[in-house]
């Protein structure tokens, strides 16, 4: 399975700094930015407490076997970096 990677940065108003990576298979290209504000959610960052966000596209690849399954059941998969 083909994927793409999103490197994502975002600074929160308190300073944090958290860098992750969405990936997504082609159906799911345009919920990056839904599925990187989901998983904020879940670290209790809140949108009004994001000071500077950027989603980027990297670049494409070919997915190992337990990421095609967490986008096969998710959309989606999110490396913490």
């Amino acid at each position: 399975m083909q994927i793409h990677v999103f490197d994502t940065h975002v600074m929160t108003t308190s300073g944090q700094y958290i860098h992750f990576d969405v990936l997504v298979d082609n159906e799911n290209i345009k919920k990056v930015e839904l599925y990187a504000a989901q998983y904020l959610e879940t670290l209790g960052v809140k949108i009004d407490n994001i000071k500077q966000s950027r989603c980027n596209f990297c670049h494409s690849e070919l997915a190992d076997l337990e990421v095609q399954e967490r986008i096969a059941n998710q959309g989606h998969s999110i490396i913490r970096l």
